[in-house]
């Protein structure tokens, strides 16, 4: 069973859930609201921020399509973080009480929540591993080594603007395309306009 699948969900979470449009720069939750769902990204992006003692505002990552966000509300009372509409962003709501009871009745369901909670923390590592990289070539070369596919001769086909990659990264689109001009003096990478392929030296 698939959370997206919504013809597949248990009825009683099929009329529960619905979907809500977000404009850019519109909270969906802030941190410490109460939390009533989890949700899903349909469409959009996301960014997640959390506010420290002092008030200090730390960038934590960005939500992408098809990824969880606001998962505290399964465990937890209060969502510990916000999230903030990078775009014009649609999510699917889930609202907590109905969720927590398919996921009781329904195993499959359970599975496929545990895969997303899984690749969520996944992806987290690989943030962390990335924000440790001083170098910005190295950071972007890291970063595309974990994008590009083996059986496509380690070809990476380019479905998001650069500006977002570089947010994503914690650089402006200039240091970005500064870092690709020169990987791609050194041999590591070769572009065309909607692709960049690794060379053999470069795949992790």
């Amino acid at each position: 069973m698939d959370l997206l699948a919504f013809d597949k969900l248990p009825i009683s979470l099929q009329q529960a859930v619905f979907t809500r449009d977000l404009k850019p720069g519109q909270r969906l939750f802030r941190q410490g609201d109460s939390a009533t769902a989890l949700f899903v990204l349909e469409t959009g992006r996301l960014r997640l921020v959390r506010s420290t003692i002092d008030s200090k505002i730390i960038p934590l990552q960005f939500v992408n399509p098809g990824q969880i966000v606001g998962d505290a509300a399964l465990f937890s009372t209060m969502y510990s973080q916000t999230a903030i509409a990078e775009i014009a962003s649609r999510v699917i709501v889930y609202p907590t009480q109905e969720l927590a009871t398919a996921l009781r009745e329904h195993p499959d369901l359970t599975a496929d929540m545990i895969t997303r909670l899984l690749q969520k923390i996944n992806l987290l590592e690989v943030n962390l591993e990335l924000k440790g990289i001083r170098s910005a070539p190295q950071r972007v070369l890291r970063y595309l080594q974990y994008l590009a596919i083996p059986e496509q001769a380690n070809v990476i086909q380019l479905n998001r603007p650069w500006k977002e990659i570089a947010d994503e990264l914690g650089f402006t689109p200039d240091t970005l395309s500064r870092a690709l001009a020169k990987l791609e003096r050194e041999g590591s990478i070769r572009r065309t306009q909607e692709t960049i392929m690794l060379n053999d030296s470069s795949v992790a």
